[in-house]
């Protein structure tokens, strides 16, 4: 494998901050991000819209090796489904890759079996991650009141088992037709009924996080991960591996560490 791939819808984005304190924050991170996986991967590729364009590439000038403005055809779905923009990049490749979120960094190369399995993520999310008020509304609603013919055969509407997408390693491309029949198909569904309401207003983690579990296991492709249940910062250093997950990015502290190792790694790469 020698290909990473980022991937940035702007329509769910409520600011240029995605989920950071500040525009400097989120391209401090997002630079410190590619400058690694240009380390590891001689094709770093990003998959955006006109907007995505302007901002991560003429305006941040992060240093891809690729660019390509795709995703201006899904501005017509919700920014509900904040997602999507992913899914699409993904199933474009025509090649092995790693997809990678602005928030994660691999100040190591990612080890040989994540690189060399069919399908690789960062953990597994199930009950005993204590996620099960997250999902199970979203789950309940679909089986209740959703017509999916696409997932029944292959979705346990009944069991919560997810994959945490921060990386997505993908040496297979037998599952990108009927992954995305779903998506849309759920999305469609999501759509009609969201007036009913549920806890979180957050399909994506149903389409992308779900839907990847329960395909793989439909297709019988292995499953890999960093470590099942959860990577806890042991594990994380011992792989040289940084996730931001959700409120992180926003704490000063890190944010500060971010933008020191970004001066490191730019004045040892001469940048």
């Amino acid at each position: 494998m020698n290909k990473v791939v980022y991937s940035q819808w702007s329509k769910p984005a409520k600011d240029e901050f995605v989920g950071f304190n500040s525009k400097e924050a989120f391209a401090d991170c997002a630079e410190l991000s590619v400058l690694n996986s240009k380390k590891w991967f001689d094709k770093v590729e990003l998959v955006t819209d006109e907007k995505g364009y302007k901002f991560l590439i003429e305006d941040l000038q992060l240093p891809f090796t690729d660019v390509k403005v795709e995703l201006d055809k899904i501005n017509n779905i919700s920014k509900v489904h904040w997602a999507l923009g992913k899914i699409e990049a993904c199933v474009m490749q025509k090649e092995p890759f790693m997809h990678q979120d602005f928030d994660v960094i691999w100040f190591k190369k990612p080890p040989k079996r994540i690189l060399k399995s069919k399908l690789a993520f960062q953990n597994c999310e199930a009950n005993f991650n204590g996620i099960h008020g997250f999902y199970k509304p979203l789950l309940d609603e679909a089986k209740k009141l959703y017509k999916l013919p696409s997932c029944d055969n292959i979705v346990n509407w009944d069991k919560i088992m997810a994959v945490n997408c921060g990386f997505m390693v993908f040496n297979t491309d037998k599952l990108f037709k009927q992954w995305k029949k779903m998506v849309y198909e759920y999305i469609e569904q999501w759509d009609k009924h969201h007036k009913y309401g549920v806890i979180m207003d957050c399909p994506s983690i149903v389409f992308e996080q779900v839907f990847l579990y329960w395909l793989a296991k439909h297709k019988n492709i292995e499953l890999n991960f960093l470590d099942y249940e959860w990577v806890n910062p042991e594990l994380a250093s011992k792989y040289g591996y940084t996730h931001l997950i959700s409120g992180s990015k926003r704490e000063k502290d890190i944010e500060e560490k971010v933008a020191i190792k970004l001066a490191k790694t730019k004045s040892l790469l001469g940048i």
